[in-house]
């Protein structure tokens, strides 16, 4: 499948410089694990890198400081990452909702 390229991006939406309907096939119902592994693909299509072993929170949490660490051009110190989760990303009060927004806005 051709590499699939986004021309603009918002909160609500994503233009892609080509987009290719796949017939569905199967009328049948779909597993979630069947589901889960379409939606990776998909993803994968769209250019996002899939990182098998980000099987944790704690290891999502050093991706996220990673990621933003490297699109801010900043260093947070171990404290100001630790506030920063405490305070805003990781509250115990959010739900998974609710943090899940806040990175997305990040």
């Amino acid at each position: 499948m051709p590499q699939i390229k986004p021309i603009a991006e918002s909160n609500n939406f994503i233009v892609l410089d080509k987009y290719v309907k796949l017939e569905q096939t199967d009328k049948s119902y779909q597993s979630e694990a069947d589901l889960e592994k379409e939606l990776i693909q998909d993803l994968i299509n769209q250019g996002y890198e899939f990182l098998s072993d980000l099987n944790s929170p704690d290891k999502m949490l050093q991706n996220i400081r990673k990621q933003l660490q490297e699109l801010n051009n900043v260093e947070f110190s171990n404290s100001e990452w630790k506030r920063f989760c405490e305070e805003y990303l990781d509250k115990p009060s959010d739900n998974i909702v609710d943090k899940t927004r806040k990175i997305h806005d990040i």
